[in-house]
């Protein structure tokens, strides 16, 4: 099972996931709506997030295949550039996010692992961290829509 992030993200997507703090307590439950076309090499993804505490955050994605494995991506919140590499059915996936923009002392460090399931469903599994130190893990399951 070979998983292409580009070709599952097209189209519209949607999960749900919960945040849990370093204990393994649940701190915050979401779910997402995804909608993702392709253009050549690039995916554009457009993610709308809503947190069970009624906020709401966007996240606009352009993730590019750069060769059989290796993946680049942008989005607004992300600073500098994302990387990622397929393995398989599975797609490691780092990046750094700056929770308040403009401020460095607010950028933390992601690094999400999915992993295609034999249900045809994505598995994304993230570690949050701030200066090497875990700050909250995700788990997630997305599902195509249509």
């Amino acid at each position: 099972m070979q998983f292409r992030p580009e070709k599952f993200f097209a189209g519209r997507t949607r999960s749900s996931g919960v945040f849990v703090n370093t204990f393994g307590k649940p701190r915050q439950r979401f779910t997402t709506e995804c909608r993702g076309r392709r253009r050549g090499d690039t995916l554009w993804l457009d993610q709308i997030f809503r947190y069970d505490d009624g906020r709401t955050q966007r996240r606009r994605w352009q993730i590019r295949r750069i060769d059989a494995v290796r993946y680049v991506g942008r989005a607004n919140d992300v600073v500098g550039e994302a990387r990622g590499k397929v393995d398989g059915a599975t797609f490691q996936f780092d990046y750094t996010v700056a929770l308040k923009p403009g401020n460095p002392l607010f950028h933390v460090r992601l690094d999400q692992t999915m992993t295609l399931q034999r249900d045809g469903t994505v598995e994304n599994r993230a570690t949050i961290r701030k200066l090497g130190v875990v700050l909250s893990r995700v788990t997630e399951r997305f599902r195509r829509v249509d």
